[in-house]
């Protein structure tokens, strides 16, 4: 439970910072912290993302690429199979196609990424996308007189536009978006390119078929070049995030560069990067295994192999547009340990065999579409592919707006390249697993799948230890989103960056949960001493960074160092609650503020934010006798945020009165 910083005798040790300082290179910033740079730049954004000229065109630019990269790669990989006399040319072709698309990302990840940083990037992108229109012309050149080396010379070329375009859209979009329009911004995007990649893996497989399907896919190539070009013309300027970066053409010294750049990041930067590849990872071994999957395991035949593509993708764009909702248009970590468990749950079940030979007649081969679903047990293997497509989405779509906000803007994009290169790395990893379990170790496609669950569990728990924001916003999440209905006011008061203490009332022992729910950055809390240390709750309050306090008069050294951690991370530009009665309210009613506050601020001059708190007394968490577990029909409970009090004018008396203003903002039944 946390309680409040008494009155009391002031520690003497400590100088006095400064009010609002920034945080350290080395210090956590929060979930929804833009650099000072971006913010000092940031415009007022209006309208919907899908009907502005700050996000439309550069969806639609990254959405035709993708498709057209898929058209051309899935033609060609088609092509390349079929030209091979025989089965062993063909695989040594199209694994030849998709090591040459990947190696630029290995080579010019490291130039990308200076180059994102260093230049305006609406005009790299326009460069970069009038470029894809001659090497759509050498690939339909290649298409039309099937000429191997050609068609394999215009993969590597593609993958070279690929590895210089994808810092640059990844980078752009904190230019563009509000910061609680990025979850949204990110699940769009990922959401399009998803959609896009089945598009052109459909649209390649059917026309390239046909008797004439080297000139439909010719023309496709050609025009949605062109139309790719002619949308990025209107991605709105975005200046260089750093302009007096040093380029090189030196391929090992731009990578180091690049890498280097990541490793100055704070640490769930760098473990959200490596969460991200090792989605990719996983990714890659599902879509490269789905057609022996559906054969060999469901019994399904090419349409099933076709409709399970459908669903997985499919899957992907709405578990990545879903986030918006889930999140409240906010950077919600708490979403990322959901969608990892769902990921491991989902293969799991996955990884099941069903017994197909009951299900087929003697005459019969495979399954057709419609026997499958006749079947019902087979049709829940397409259930837990498309949930685990929407897990995805739960996962990726955090990560990669958390990047976006909390990498420092001089080297945004040069952390998206080493990203990147990461990627690339474990799709090659997950290409070596798939050959050594399956071709070596001759396991079947189910024990990969379990191999693949139980590794994701690992994974996740690393990440989840070495960051322990991420599983502290899980179970924030869980009970104040899922168990009660939070409705949050004034949360715009809360600064984006910047030292502040957050005072509130004190009505149950969650309080500080609901706080964190509504704060769209990190707070530590101060919380009274036996309750930190008890065995039970000590593990969550460590996780949360907060401060244990004791009584002045029982444990004088605790109560100094209590006052001397306040005072340090309000140095280091982090936000402290405290609750300012000292103990939980008897009767739902707020009772006096202490001094303690009056003492904080005179040591360490901040600004004060009040906070109310409604709905929440008489819940099983506060002291009314009356103990119940959450109704069905959820409880309501307000986090009404009031304007930030400057440091001169901070007084205990007054405080309380502002909290109790608030109060006028919840209904007159709550408490």
């Amino acid at each position: 439970m946390p309680e409040n910083m008494k009155a009391g005798k002031e520690p003497s040790a400590g100088k006095e910072p400064s009010a609002g300082k920034e945080p350290s290179a080395g210090k956590e910033p929060s979930a929804n912290q833009a650099p000072s740079a971006s913010q000092a730049s940031e415009p007022k954004l209006k309208g919907g993302l899908l009907s502005s000229k700050r996000f439309l065109p550069l969806f639609i630019t990254q959405f035709f690429s993708a498709l057209n990269d898929n058209v051309y790669k899935q033609s060609v990989l088609l092509l390349l199979i079929f030209q091979a006399a025989t089965v062993a040319d063909g695989a040594l072709y199209s694994n030849l196609a998709a090591g040459l698309f990947i190696l630029p990302f290995f080579l010019f990840s490291g130039m990308s990424g200076q180059l994102a940083e260093k230049n305006e990037k609406s005009k790299l992108i326009r460069i970069i996308k009038f470029c894809e229109i001659p090497i759509m012309v050498i690939g339909a050149i290649s298409i039309l007189t099937h000429l191997v080396w050609l068609m394999l010379v215009t993969v590597f070329l593609m993958g070279l536009q690929s590895t210089f375009f994808g810092p640059l859209k990844y980078s752009i979009l904190p230019q563009h978006v509000a910061r609680n329009e990025l979850t949204k911004a990110n699940g769009l995007v990922e959401s399009g390119t998803f959609v896009a990649i089945l598009l052109g893996t459909i649209f390649g497989t059917y026309y390239i078929t046909k008797e004439a399907g080297p000139t439909y896919i010719s023309i496709a190539v050609l025009v949605l070049a062109a139309i790719g070009y002619w949308c990025s013309r209107f991605i709105p300027l975005s200046a260089a995030n750093d302009p007096s970066l040093r380029f090189t053409f030196n391929i090992f010294s731009s990578t180091k560069n690049v890498f280097k750049a990541l490793n100055s990041q704070t640490e769930s930067v760098r473990k959200s990067v490596i969460g991200i590849s090792w989605f990719w990872l996983i990714g890659a071994i599902i879509l490269t295994s789905l057609p022996n999957y559906v054969k060999h395991v469901m019994g399904g035949d090419e349409l099933v192999v076709t409709s399970a593509l459908v669903v997985f993708s499919l899957s992907i764009a709405i578990g990545s547009l879903l986030c918006e909702k889930l999140s409240r248009s906010r950077i919600e970590l708490g979403i990322v340990p959901f969608g990892a468990i769902l990921i491991t749950l989902f293969l799991y079940l996955l990884s099941q065999e069903p017994n197909i030979n009951s299900y087929l007649e003697p005459s019969e081969s495979l399954l057709t579409l419609g026997q499958m679903i006749e079947t019902g047990d087979m049709t829940w293997h397409l259930v837990w592919m498309g949930a685990i497509g929407i897990a995805a989405g739960f996962y990726t779509v955090p990560l990669y707006a958390l990047i976006q906000q909390r990498t420092r803007e001089d080297s945004r994009s040069r952390v998206i390249a080493a990203n990147n290169v990461l990627n690339a790395l474990f799709m090659v990893v997950s290409a070596i697993l798939s050959i050594v379990t399956l071709s070596i170790f001759e396991w079947s496609i189910s024990q990969l799948l379990l191999l693949l669950a139980g590794l994701n569990l690992l994974i996740s728990i690393y990440i989840y230890t070495k960051v322990p924001e991420f599983f502290l916003r899980f179970l924030i999440y869980l009970l104040a989103i899922c168990m009660y209905r939070v409705r949050t006011s004034g949360e715009k008061f809360i600064p984006d960056e910047g030292a502040a203490v957050v005072v509130g009332n004190h009505v149950s022992f969650v309080d500080w949960m609901f706080i964190l729910a509504a704060s769209p950055r990190p707070i530590r809390f101060v919380v009274f001493a036996p309750i930190y240390y008890s065995p039970a709750l000590h593990w969550l309050f460590k996780m949360a960074k907060a401060i244990p306090i004791d009584g002045e008069r029982a444990n004088p050294k605790a109560f100094k160092k209590a006052f001397d951690d306040v005072a340090n991370a309000l140095e280091n530009g982090e936000l402290v609650g405290i609750f300012p009665e000292g103990k939980l309210s008897d009767d739902g009613s707020i009772d006096m503020f202490r001094r303690g506050i009056e003492k904080i601020i005179e040591r360490t001059p901040v600004p004060v934010i009040p906070v109310h708190l409604g709905g929440l007394w008489g819940s099983m968490f506060s002291r009314k006798t009356k103990w119940r577990l959450p109704r069905l029909k959820w409880s309501l409970v307000s986090v009404s945020v009031g304007e930030s009090v400057d440091a001169k004018d901070v007084k205990a008396d007054d405080l309380r009165e502002r909290v109790m203003a608030l109060k006028q903002q919840y209904s007159p039944h709550s408490d």
